[in-house]
C-alpha cells in the first residue's frame, strides 16, 4: 500500500498523525492567517470604521468581570476557531482572541480612550519578546531575580516575581517614551490629545500595577471588584487557566495578531448608526463571518435607554457565521441571575446568535430579564 502514496503525501499522513497527539492549542494555528494588514490600512480601518465618541462613567482599564473566562469552555466545546471576532472594553478581550484565534477581531468601543489603550497595548506587544518583559512594560517594575525561561512559568509565578518590586518613575518615562516613539513611527493619525491619554492610561497601570482595580469616576473602586492579578489569574469553567498571560503560548497568539494588525479597535457605538454596519461591510468584503461577538453588559443599557431594536437591527446586518455566539455578563446587583457563581458580581453567559434572533422573532425578548435567561449557557 505505501507504494502508492507519494512522499508528499506520506509526509502529511504523517503531520496529521502528529498533530492528532498534540493540545488543542497547537491544533488551532492554522486559524492565524499568513498575510499582515499594512498599518496604512489598519489606520484606514480604524479612522473609516469608527463613529464620534460617546460618554461613559468608567476609565474601564480592566475589566469588572471575574468569571469572564467561563465562556472560555464555551468556546472550546463548540470549537469556535478562526473567523472574525467582535468584541467591547480592554484587554480581556484577548482572553477570547487568544481561544479562537480569529482571522479578524474588532474592538468596538464608545470610548475613544479604549481605542487608545488597545493601541498602548498593542505597541507593548511587539516591544515585549515575552510575558515577563510585557508585565514589566505595563506595570514599570523590573521582575525579581528573573528566571533563565520565563516562557515556561504559569501566570501566578510570573507575577509573584513582581511582588515588593517598588515603581520605579525614570523606568516609567523610558518605557513609555519607547511606547511612544513606537506608536508615532506608525503614523496612526494620532494628536497631541491622543498621546496625553495613553500616558494617563500608562500611568495607571505603573502606579498601582497588578492591584489596578475597576472603578467609577463618582466612587472608588468597590472592594468586591477583581483585582488586576485576580483577573489574569482566574480560571475557566474546568478550572484552567486561560486567559491570554497564562501561559506564553496564548500570549504569542495575541502578539502575533498584532504584529499582523488584525486587531483593529474602533471607536462605536453597538446601536449607534455607523460602526458596526460599516464593520459588517468590511468583513463581507473580506469574505469574513462573525463567530464571536463579547457585549459585555452593554445589552443592559441599550434595553434602559430604548435603543435595543437598534442594536439588533445592528447585528442583523453583520456577516454571521451559523454557529455564531455572544458573550454577555450579567450584573447580580440588580437580580440574581439561575447560572451566578456565589460571589460573583456579575455572570458570564454565552447565547448563540440564532438562538437570540429567534426569540427576537418570537417577540420573547421584551424585557432585559426575559432576554438574559433564556437559552443561555451554561445551563
Amino acid at each position: 500500500m505505501a507504494g502508492r502514496f507519494s512522499s508528499a503525501r506520506l509526509e502529511c499522513v504523517a503531520l496529521i498523525l502528529l498533530l492528532a497527539g498534540q493540545p488543542s492549542c497547537l491544533l488551532q494555528r492554522a486559524a492565524v492567517p499568513a498575510r499582515p494588514i499594512a498599518l496604512d490600512e489598519f489606520a484606514r480601518l480604524m479612522a473609516d470604521l469608527s463613529e464620534p465618541e460617546g460618554r461613559f462613567d468608567s476609565d474601564n482599564f480592566v475589566s469588572n468581570e471575574a468569571g469572564y473566562l467561563q465562556a472560555v469552555t464555551a468556546l472550546r466545546s463548540r470549537r469556535l476557531l478562526g473567523g472574525a471576532y467582535l468584541g467591547v472594553g480592554p484587554d480581556q478581550n484577548y482572553s477570547y482572541i487568544a481561544e479562537m484565534r480569529p482571522e479578524l477581531a474588532f474592538i468596538v468601543d464608545i470610548r475613544r480612550q479604549n481605542l487608545l489603550q488597545h493601541l498602548y497595548f498593542k505597541a507593548l506587544f511587539a516591544l515585549s519578546r515575552n510575558r515577563l518583559e510585557f508585565l514589566e512594560r505595563l506595570f514599570a517594575r523590573e521582575a525579581a531575580a528573573a528566571p533563565d525561561h520565563p516562557e515556561d512559568l504559569r501566570i501566578g509565578a510570573l507575577l509573584d516575581l513582581f511582588d515588593g518590586a517598588v515603581f520605579d518613575a525614570e523606568r516609567a518615562r523610558l518605557r513609555l517614551e519607547e511606547a511612544e516613539a513606537l506608536l508615532r513611527s506608525w503614523k496612526l493619525g494620532l494628536d497631541d490629545g491622543d498621546f496625553a491619554v495613553i500616558r494617563y492610561i500608562a500611568s495607571a497601570f505603573a502606579a498601582q500595577g497588578s492591584d489596578l482595580r475597576f472603578s467609577n469616576r463618582r466612587r472608588p473602586p468597590r472592594p468586591r471588584y477583581p483585582t488586576y492579578r485576580s483577573l489574569l489569574e482566574a480560571t475557566d469553567a474546568e478550572g484552567a487557566q486561560s486567559g491570554y498571560l497564562a501561559e506564553e503560548s496564548r500570549f504569542r497568539t495575541v502578539k502575533e495578531l498584532h504584529a499582523r494588525n488584525r486587531i483593529v479597535p474602533v471607536v462605536g457605538d453597538l446601536a449607534g448608526p455607523e460602526a458596526l454596519r460599516k464593520i459588517g461591510d468590511e468583513l463581507r468584503r473580506r469574505g469574513a463571518e462573525v463567530r464571536v461577538f463579547y457585549v459585555s453588559n452593554v445589552e443592559f443599557y441599550l434595553f434602559r435607554q430604548g435603543r435595543w431594536d437598534a442594536f439588533i437591527q445592528n447585528l442583523r446586518s453583520l456577516p454571521m457565521a451559523a454557529d455564531a455566539h455572544i458573550i454577555r455578563s450579567y450584573s447580580n446587583t440588580w437580580r440574581p441571575h439561575p447560572a451566578a457563581r456565589p460571589g460573583d458580581l456579575l455572570t458570564t453567559l454565552v447565547q448563540s446568535v440564532s438562538a437570540l434572533l429567534a426569540n427576537e422573532d418570537a417577540g420573547h425578548n421584551l424585557t432585559y430579564w426575559e432576554m438574559v435567561t433564556r437559552n443561555y449557557i451554561p445551563r
